[in-house]
């Protein structure tokens, strides 16, 4: 006998309470797929478009970072910024110079341009990095804003959403989009070993800035914290020992301070987890994704079903690329079928994807993703 239709929210939250629900969430990322498809990956755009998709929709914490944007203005405190913006061949070029009662810091980014073979949304490349060395530091705590503390902005995005999923507020670590941006990231290796004070330091700041927006989104009714640790990643090139060492203390700090309020926290890697997923669910994390399969990554689906499946909700599994851009309906349907069968019982499983479906993915195999989910994903 089918278990009575549930909600996209009811569902979710049965899955991370590992129970059965009328079936296993859908709720693979979609928004590259969306603005190539689209125009736009807004969260009416999810719902209209997407009507099977169970919501774990992220939003930002409204903290401005300074180090991944580049407005014309600068509303920060006793600095002075000069910002130069220019064509340089394909990309756009932005030198900026801040200078702060703590001394002078500059920075050199390109800007690559959308929708072309850079993708929908490419990266900036950093020429010039704001941190060169400890000497630095001080002047840096001044080009941080101020961390947002107003969440009415909630509201609206709550009501579009409605019981349809779940709203998540997104949080970085400290390495990502923070510390990883200030330094380029190979010199930030090198200071574990070199220089580990100044290691250190980097971190502290940026790994206080995060709590403090974990504590405001939650005090702001934040019911989930999407807090994004990819940066921090093995696959980026940090080895298992130092990610015991030095990132599993501050993960758990992020999902202690989140259980506190009675929320839930739910840890993004896209990357390889064979080597730390055991570590980051000791940290008490209710979701981990995107846990992405071989050949891209290494997650082994039964392995993890069997050893931290019962503490942590497992979500994403299927390959963006090599399965739902590059197969067909029918290896889709395998690959979804047998997910499933691994992971379904028992609860504690979202089905999604490695990462967002891309721009230029069929539509048919998008459907047949869906259609699959659906038809072998009912308890």
């Amino acid at each position: 006998m089918s278990k009575p239709t549930m909600t996209g929210r009811e569902r979710i939250l049965a899955a991370i309470r590992h129970e059965e629900a009328d079936r296993v969430p859908i709720a693979p990322r979609v928004w590259a797929w969306l603005i190539g498809e689209y125009g736009s990956q807004d969260l009416a755009m999810h719902l209209r478009v997407l009507p099977d998709l169970d919501q774990m929709h992220p939003v930002d914490d409204g903290t401005f970072n300074t180090l991944d944007a580049f407005p014309d203005t600068y509303a920060l405190p006793e600095v002075k910024v000069e910002q130069r913006k220019y064509q340089e061949g394909d990309f756009v070029a932005v030198e900026r110079t801040f200078y702060t009662p703590a001394g002078k810091l500059s920075d050199r980014i390109l800007i690559p341009p959308s929708g072309r073979e850079f993708g929908v949304t490419p990266n900036e490349v950093r020429t010039e990095h704001l941190v060169k060395g400890p000497e630095d530091l001080a002047a840096l705590r001044y080009v941080l804003a101020p961390i947002n503390t107003n969440y009415d902005r909630l509201a609206e995005p709550r009501r579009i959403l409605g019981d349809r999923g779940v709203l998540l507020v997104t949080v970085r670590g400290a390495v990502d989009h923070n510390a990883g941006h200030a330094r380029d990231m190979a010199d930030l290796m090198v200071d574990y070993y070199d220089n580990r004070s100044f290691f250190d330091a980097q971190l502290a700041i940026f790994h206080q800035r995060s709590l403090a927006q974990v504590k405001a989104a939650l005090e702001g009714g934040a019911e989930f914290i999407f807090g994004c640790w990819y940066f921090t990643s093995l696959s980026a090139g940090w080895s298992p020992a130092i990610f015991k060492e030095v990132f599993v203390p501050l993960i758990r700090e992020h999902v202690e301070l989140t259980h506190r309020y009675g929320a839930y926290y739910s840890y993004y890697d896209d990357g390889k987890l064979a080597g730390s997923m055991d570590l980051i669910a000791c940290t008490g994390v209710d979701v981990l994704e995107t846990c992405t399969p071989p050949p891209t990554g290494d997650f082994d689906l039964a392995h993890a079903k069997r050893t931290i499946g019962q503490k942590t909700t497992i979500k994403g599994y299927i390959d963006l690329l090599h399965v739902v851009m590059n197969g067909t309906p029918v290896t889709i349907e395998a690959t979804v079928r047998t997910a499933l069968e691994i992971a379904k019982p028992g609860g504690g499983f979202i089905i999604g994807s490695s990462d967002s479906f891309r721009e230029g993915t069929p539509r048919e195999n998008v459907e047949a993703y869906f259609a699959a989910c659906i038809k072998h994903g009912r308890y």
